[in-house]
């Protein structure tokens, strides 16, 4: 499928999942309308930003500022709090535990997908660029919207472990351009974990460690490691 028709289908969505969202405005459905309409979001703006000429590091940076502030809008639309979406640090010993489930987590995943990682830059500036990307750019983002927005909303309508389902569903859904069976399958798992993590913890700041450190051994140690 051509990335054209590719932004033609999810355009398609996002202008449906809009209409849905106006017209079922005071029903308790609503919220999730609105926030469904992230999903879309992410691959229309992944794929349609101007980006060449630009280094990868700032195309992530740049593909994550209009994910941000539109998750912003979405939230403050469905009336989802900073403390909801988990914003705030409960026992920060615990956070950094958490974080270190990135590691093995990364090194799965690195097996599974195989980056074809075809430039490794070891300059110090840059390789801190990468890692402050992938750690807000990448797993503070998705975090932020899947189980920040997404599932918060899904579990008011259908309680957690419906909710959870529902989220990491969506979540493995963004992984199916990988091609790879078994990295949805994965992408899946990753998302149920975190998801009950969220229940237990009611905080972001660990998981979004978690998910940056998991993109940081995947592209930067395990390819200058293997």
């Amino acid at each position: 499928m051509s990335v054209s028709i590719g932004v033609i289908i999810y355009l398609t969505i996002l202008i449906s999942l809009l209409i849905t969202a106006l017209v079922k405005n005071q029903e308790p459905c609503h919220p999730l309308y609105s926030a469904l309409v992230l999903i879309p979001l992410i691959r229309i703006i992944s794929v349609s930003l101007p980006l060449s000429g630009m280094s990868e590091v700032f195309g992530i940076v740049a593909v994550s500022v209009p994910l941000f502030i539109t998750g912003v809008m979405v939230a403050k639309i469905v009336g989802i709090t900073p403390t909801a979406m988990g914003f705030k640090i409960r026992i920060l010993h615990k956070q950094l535990l958490i974080a270190l489930l990135g590691l093995p987590l990364g090194f799965i995943k690195f097996y599974i997908i195989k980056p074809d990682i075809k430039i490794i830059s070891v300059a110090p500036l840059e390789i801190f660029m990468w890692v402050i990307a992938l750690i807000i750019c990448v797993g503070l983002l998705e975090e932020f919207l899947f189980r920040g927005i997404l599932f918060n909303v899904t579990d008011k309508l259908l309680g957690n472990n419906k909710a959870m389902f529902y989220t990491s569903l969506l979540y493995a859904a963004l992984a199916i351009s990988s091609k790879s069976l078994l990295n949805v399958i994965f992408a899946f798992l990753i998302s149920i974990l975190f998801c009950r993590i969220f229940i237990w913890q009611k905080s972001i700041v660990g998981i979004s460690l978690a998910h940056g450190i998991i993109n940081i051994t995947l592209y930067l140690i395990c390819p200058l490691i293997f």
